[in-house]
């Protein structure tokens, strides 16, 4: 994304857009929808280009045009879209864009323009990602939730049971300090790299915002307390230095080499794991992602959403509805390794047959994790400025520059600052 600096001029296009584009524009016979996606091409284009072409046939009078583009030139493309007036119909978005875009009031409010029985087909937490305000401004796509992947044979070697993988994120902890102290293989690699430090903190059910999101309350006892027991696990080598520069990649890339004992990722990593390390694919089991004490956890969403300032609004959300329902989410996830936000999907036998590939046991899981995820992304203003803050806090803590407690203080100051 291109920075808050952006957004902060999006509310002014939105207002003129609006005004060359009233509410009560619908479309003519004959009217032509326009639907942007992120980077569904090469992979995706036979499938949208079916989905869309059977939508066509239910509703003759109407033609999509479908534009597809790269995350780095979405939102530019698409304010500009709205300057010139001529926004897009429906746009997919992920849960960060959606939040900054109803914030700005660029966004049709989806409870109420989507009837009650439609919205009750997805998983309420799902639909709840996209609030703001209260408000749900997007309809949930599809998601990447997180499995736990982790190898039978270190397990063994540290005297561990394969068959009871850690359940919790205080047993997960202490199943990896076990791996490393009686192997030498580091057990894990944890979420604390960047920013994903203030998604661990909410699945450990600690807050990062006040509830007007106004101040920043990342820096109480126990977030430090949280903070300091990564920090004391790194000080005594209890995992790699490269967990805060390489995150999630560098943690596949180990794995797959034998180097990591257990591995959190969505289940489409393994497919890395399975074509860079086939031996370790094959030693791999997979259970359910250690739960923290929020009993949440972060799950990745993307959603489709209306444009205010789009030509056909009423047509637009009726089509944002069609790409988003269960048999569209379900044909998407047998192409990609992603999963439904609909309850129906979800339950579908794709999902619930657990298989016995390592791909195929995390599909199960992961769908079952579904009812008690949802997107933990913080969206704040000047989020790149809010972010490089607290990045810098964190690595200061944890390469000794500053205690975690003074780290903590500090970026919460620098955020009150600028929220």
């Amino acid at each position: 994304m291109s920075g808050p600096r952006s957004w902060r001029c999006l509310a002014a296009l939105v207002a003129l857009a609006c005004m060359l584009c009233p509410t009560a524009a619908f479309a003519a016979p004959q009217a032509q929808l326009e639907l942007w996606t992120i980077s569904l091409q090469p992979l995706l284009t036979s499938y949208v280009q079916a989905m869309l072409g059977r939508y066509e046939r239910i509703h003759p009078g109407l033609r999509v045009r479908w534009v597809d583009l790269q995350l780095e030139a979405f939102d530019q493309k698409l304010l500009a879209a709205i300057a010139g007036g001529v926004a897009p119909d429906v746009v997919n978005l992920n849960t960060e864009m959606t939040i900054r875009m109803a914030q700005a009031g660029a966004l049709v409010d989806m409870d109420s323009a989507v009837p009650a029985a439609v919205r009750a087909r997805y998983f309420p937490n799902i639909w709840a990602s996209l609030r703001v305000d209260g408000r749900a401004y997007g309809i949930p796509w599809y998601v990447e939730p997180d499995v736990l992947a982790y190898s039978r044979t270190l397990f063994r070697r540290a005297g561990l049971d394969p068959a009871q993988p850690p359940a919790t994120t205080d047993q997960y902890i202490q199943d990896a300090v076990t791996i490393k102290r009686r192997t030498g293989v580091y057990g894990f690699m944890p979420n604390v790299d960047t920013t994903r430090l203030l998604t661990l903190f909410q699945e450990e059910g600690l807050p990062v915002l006040s509830p007007d999101r106004r101040h920043a309350v990342f820096d109480s006892p126990a977030h430090v307390a949280l903070l300091a027991r990564y920090v004391d696990l790194f000080k005594r080598d209890m995992f790699p230095a490269d967990t805060l520069r390489h995150g999630y990649l560098g943690a596949t890339e180990r794995y797959g080499a034998g180097q990591l004992a257990m591995l959190v990722t969505g289940p489409e990593f393994l497919l890395r794991v399975r074509a860079d390390g086939p031996d370790v694919y094959r030693d791999t089991m997979v259970a359910p992602m250690p739960a923290g004490r929020g009993r949440v956890l972060d799950l990745p969403t993307m959603d489709v959403a209306v444009p205010l300032a789009g030509h056909h609004r009423r047509e637009a959300v009726q089509l944002a509805q069609f790409v988003a329902d269960d048999e569209n989410q379900l044909g998407l996830c047998h192409i990609v390794v992603a999963f439904p936000s609909t309850r129906a999907a979800a339950a579908d036998p794709y999902f619930t047959r657990a298989g016995t590939t390592p791909v195929d046991r995390s599909r199960a899981i992961a769908a079952r994790e579904l009812a008690m995820a949802r997107d933990l992304t913080v969206v704040t203003p000047h989020s790149d400025e809010l972010f490089r803050v607290f990045r810098e806090a964190v690595e200061d803590a944890f390469f000794g520059r500053m205690p975690p407690q003074a780290a903590l203080s500090w970026a919460a100051r620098e955020w009150d600052k600028r929220l």
